[in-house]
């Protein structure tokens, strides 16, 4: 069942901040850090630290976190 635009919980918040962490760690070793998808990972992470859950788009970001550790992936691999 698709949720739609609904705004995320605390805990949704969270997960997409230690999803991004997960992301960048596991790739680290053979991505670069200047990388432009890395660097929009963790801009995304430092925005998603400072608004509310309300402001965030759950569904929307997991899949551009997902979008961008398929490309990171295919980079190290």
């Amino acid at each position: 069942m698709k949720r739609g635009i609904i705004m995320a919980t605390w805990m949704e918040k969270d997960v997409l901040i230690e999803f991004i962490s997960h992301v960048v760690a596991v790739t680290a070793r053979d991505v670069d850090v200047d990388n432009k998808d890395v660097i929009s990972l963790l801009r995304l992470q430092g925005k998603l630290y400072g608004l509310s859950p309300e402001e965030i788009d759950y569904e929307k970001e997991v899949d551009f976190i997902k979008e961008k550790k398929a490309i990171l992936e295919s980079i190290s691999n």
